[in-house]
């Protein structure tokens, strides 16, 4: 298995909040597309092992946007910098959206874990939190269709 290389030394930014917006929308993007694959294979009735190289990658993608999210909000709490009024608001509308994916994510997650251990009477639960999580996705999937709209350049 190759090494991860070493992280290199990031020159300051010029633009901290639209750089941190666009890793942002990258990795939201990313997560969405890892997702929609999953639902997709899904359907295929994959065997064990094709089926948990393919969760492992949803899951470091779920990973990574987290911390992307993570890593904007404390960008900018500071403020839009030089980023203008438009991108500001659609880089907000986008971190809101990615932290509502994430924290349905995570909901949906417990619920399914929690209720593993009951019958079918718990199916409705599990089938409420699904909702939930695919319409968290679709608020996601809009707001990075707003961003790239105005930043194209970011994808």
């Amino acid at each position: 298995m190759p090494t991860k290389p070493a992280p290199r030394a990031s020159k300051p930014s010029a633009t901290p909040v639209r750089d941190a917006a666009d890793a942002l929308v990258r990795a939201a993007n990313e997560s969405c597309h890892q997702h929609g694959r999953l639902q997709r294979i899904l359907k295929h009735g994959l065997d064990d092992l094709e089926l948990e190289g393919v969760v492992e990658v949803v899951a470091l993608c779920d990973r990574i946007l987290g911390e992307a999210t993570t890593r904007y909000e404390t960008i900018a709490k500071d403020g839009r910098g030089t980023a203008p009024e438009d991108v500001w608001h659609a880089a907000n509308a986008l971190w809101m959206a990615s932290r509502e994916y994430s924290r349905r994510m995570a909901q949906s997650d417990a619920v399914v874990q929690k209720l593993r251990k009951h019958g079918a009477e718990q199916l409705n639960a599990i089938s409420v939190e699904y909702e939930l999580e695919m319409s968290a996705r679709m608020a996601l999937k809009q707001a990075i269709t707003a961003y790239l709209a105005l930043r194209p350049e970011a994808a």
